[in-house]
Parts: C-alpha cells; structure tokens; sequence
C-alpha cells in the first residue's frame, strides 16, 4: 500500500466519535445492541482510551445508527453532539488557542489526529473566509451525513470556543439537493443556506477568524501543541490516498492527466494506486468524476459561460456527453443549475 494511505481494515479511528454515535443513537431510543451489531465492537472497546476501531467497523456502525435513527437530521444532531474534549490532545490544543484563526489552523495541522479520513481546508477570499468539507466517501448517504456533521460540529464549536453565542457563517453551502429537514440547518446556523452548490462549506466574514477564545492560554497551547506534533510523528504520515489524487487533480483544473501520470507524481504504479483506491471503496474514475462534478457547479453558477465552454473546461470534446455525465453525477440537467442561479 502506498505509504500515506488509510484503510477500511486498519485501525486508526479513535473511540470517541464512535462513542458520540452510540449516545447519541440511544438517546433516541435505539439500543446498543442494535447499534453493535455485526460491528465486531465490543462495548469495553469505549472504556479504553487507546483503543482503535477500523474505517469498516465505523461504516458498519454508521449504517445501523442511519437505518434506525428516527429522524433526517442525524448527521446535524451528531455534529452538535461532539464536544471538544472529545478530540483529546487535539481538542485541548484547540481549546487554549488564542483565537479561531489559530484553532483552525491547528485543526488543519492536526485532524489525522481524530480521523485521517476527515479533511477540510480553509480558504481565505479576502473579505470572506471559506471552510471547506474535502473528505470524499463514495457512498452516498455516508457522504451526506458527514456534510451535515461537517456544518453541525464547526457552528457549534466556533460559538462554544469564543463563548460567544453570536458566532454565525455569512453563508452555508451543501453539495446536494435540499432535504426534507431543511429547516434545521437554518435554526441552528441562524444563516441563509443554499443547496446544490459546488462544494460543502461555510462562508464566514474574514474578521470573526480574530475573535479570541475564551480559554487561551498562551503557554498551554505550545505545551498541547507539541504533544500533538510528538503523536503524530508517532503514527507517521496519513493523509488519505484519495486526498492526495484530488490535489493532483486540482492543481491545474481543467487538465486531468491519465491515471499512469498520476501514480507516476505519487512515485507508485498505476496497479498499486488503483489499489489502494480500491481499499478505501473508490476508484480514479469516481474521484475524476467529483472533481470535474464541482467544477462544473461552480461554472454554471458564477459564470455566463456557454455549457460547449463549460463542458471543454472539464474534459469534455462533446457537450453531449458532457450533459449525460452531468445528469448522472446530479440527477440534473446543467441548465438546472444556471436557471436556478437566474432566479435568485
């Protein structure tokens, strides 16, 4: 496996998320016994605080909460429900930051810490500062569930670090269609929030990012830093294989090299690339297709470029095929989307 790779059958997922999963699951009437099932988790693997369950047992465990949950809106109940303390050393860093400017960046610095899978990156705009959900997981439910924790869990600790209440994104955005319980994201971000968009994320205004935490502390953070830094030098690289192909991808949009050229930047071969996708539940081509998928939104809905340009911009010679690969990957036409950006 290329170095730098998670896997469904490695342990390296920490039991407190798991554990919020299983509060949260029987605070809604729903037994451990049900939850457990066919996991291989054994209740006294959350007593231990080193203990380390698999990306297969966590997906296992999220499959049974989703099936039996009584409502839409789990991703966004568990995301409120993860309290920082739950991050260990990664949470205690944070926590003594100085404001959310440097939280963030510890969490960007950090986050394989808590979960390799679970990436974000934030993207400075000048007057807006952008949050960015990057983790990709190719099922979909499991992907939308994450969106909605991404957008709970970030609302709900930026309010809790500062102590200030009034903590609320400009703007949320999620990349798909807009739910039958859409009014909880509007009740619990206190913002506008649009469906359909490119990516997931949270607009923020640039100047919240100084507002100071309420539990800084200058020397402690260095201190929890450093331990953070000594734990990660300990478990070694582990940026997702699926991460690093999207990078590749990304950076130079509109020009996606062939899979052989992309093993070749990650010094592997093409066979063990496809495999090491493969061991996380995904493929080149499904990768290739979000990509493009994103940066079409994104065209259609801030450009008046004609769909021939767009469909050229991300790989497509013919705009037919274009609009099929369109359809397939959003269950809309492109002309979906620039109506809809017409009508606001």
């Amino acid at each position: 496996m290329i170095r730098g790779t998670w896997s469904l059958t490695e342990p390296l997922v920490p039991v407190n998320i798991p554990a919020t999963m299983i509060r949260v699951g029987t605070e809604h009437g729903i037994s451990s016994d049900t939850l457990l099932k066919n996991t291989g988790i054994q209740p006294e693997q959350f007593d231990d605080p080193s203990a380390r369950l698999t990306y297969q047992q966590l997906l296992l465990l999220a499959d049974n909460l989703m099936r039996a949950y009584p409502s839409g809106t789990l991703g966004l109940d568990l995301g409120k429900a993860i309290n920082i303390n739950q991050l260990g050393m990664l949470g205690y860093a944070i926590l003594s930051c100085a404001d959310l400017r440097s939280a963030l960046r510890l969490g960007l610095k950090y986050h394989t810490l808590v979960d390799p899978a679970f990436t974000f990156e934030v993207v400075d705009q000048g007057e807006t500062t952008a949050i960015r959900l990057t983790s990709h997981i190719p099922f979909e439910k499991m992907y939308r569930i994450m969106c909605d924790v991404f957008i709970g869990m970030f609302a709900t600790l930026a309010r809790f670090l500062t102590g200030n209440d009034n903590i609320d994104a400009l703007e949320v955005h999620l990349n798909h269609p807009e739910p039958d319980y859409a009014d909880a994201y509007v009740e619990l971000t206190r913002c506008p929030v649009l469906f359909d968009q490119p990516r997931t994320e949270l607009l923020l205004d640039s100047r919240l990012l100084d507002t100071p935490l309420a539990m800084a502390d200058k020397a402690t953070a260095a201190m929890a830093e450093n331990q953070c830094a000594d734990i990660l030098a300990r478990m070694g690289p582990k940026e997702g294989i699926v991460a690093k192909v999207r990078r590749i991808l990304l950076s130079n949009p509109g020009v996606f090299p062939p899979v052989d050229v992309v093993a070749g930047h990650l010094a592997t071969s093409t066979r063990t690339l496809s495999r090491s996708l493969q061991d996380v539940g995904t493929s080149y081509q499904r990768i290739l297709d979000e990509v493009r998928k994103e940066m079409a939104i994104e065209y259609l809905r801030n450009s008046n470029l004609p769909i021939e340009e767009i469909a050229a911009l991300v790989g497509y010679s013919d705009p037919s095929n274009f609009r099929k690969a369109f359809r397939r990957w959003t269950g809309q036409a492109p002309s979906y989307y620039r109506e809809d950006r017409q009508a606001n």
